[in-house]
């Protein structure tokens, strides 16, 4: 990674992971639980991202991703009565059902990558090969399976960091090894970039 896109992704990480953890620790003291401290703490870059967006139409990945595991976390946490241990879990609410969502698929012979693929084939039809069609379905599968993996592994990792951390702690460390998981998984799949480019094609 070179050193421009070190000093691009530097902002948006201390933004979306010491900015909250901040927040949280100015706000703990005057609320009268977490479930308040943390959703003021985790929205702070939510709306910073949207500011962003609707000033210089620029989208930040990292944020893109805090504000809609965000989202889904308070809905959850709204229909859980107020439930705090939600927003410490953070994007494993949105990673979680992702990853077996991709696993089962692939456990069934039925990838959602190859899925995807035929439904953006039906647009240009191009005549059947059944040795080309064997080929693609078996490299969608590894894919499915790398990334459901890879999701999976990134929810588990970070709920076991909700249940032995205080709330502060999540915040300090969940989202650097969340994305270094995810990191991991994009590297692995990189590495299989001729199969994935097979299978999308």
């Amino acid at each position: 990674m070179n050193r421009a896109r070190v000093r691009t992704l530097l902002p948006s990480l201390a933004l979306n992971g010491v900015v909250p953890l901040l927040a949280y620790l100015l706000l703990r003291p005057h609320l009268s639980g977490d479930a308040g401290a943390l959703a003021i703490a985790m929205a702070i870059p939510v709306v910073c991202t949207l500011a962003v967006f609707s000033w210089r139409r620029r989208v930040d990945a990292i944020g893109v991703i805090a504000a809609v595991t965000f989202g889904i976390a308070l809905i959850v946490v709204l229909l859980s009565g107020g439930n705090a241990f939600v927003l410490k879990m953070q994007e494993a609410v949105v990673t979680g059902p992702v990853g077996l969502l991709f696993l089962g698929s692939a456990a069934v012979r039925r990838p959602l990558l190859l899925v995807a693929a035929q439904l953006l084939a039906r647009r240009k039809p191009q005549p059947r090969q059944p040795q080309v069609d064997a080929q693609r379905r078996q490299a969608s599968i590894v894919l499915t399976t790398i990334m459901g993996a890879t999701f999976l592994v990134h929810a588990l990792v970070l709920t076991l960091l909700a249940v032995v951390l205080s709330t502060a702690q999540v915040l300090a460390v969940s989202r650097l090894v969340g994305l270094a998981i995810l990191g991991i998984g994009l590297a692995v799949v990189l590495g299989h970039r001729g199969k994935i480019q097979k299978a999308m094609r």
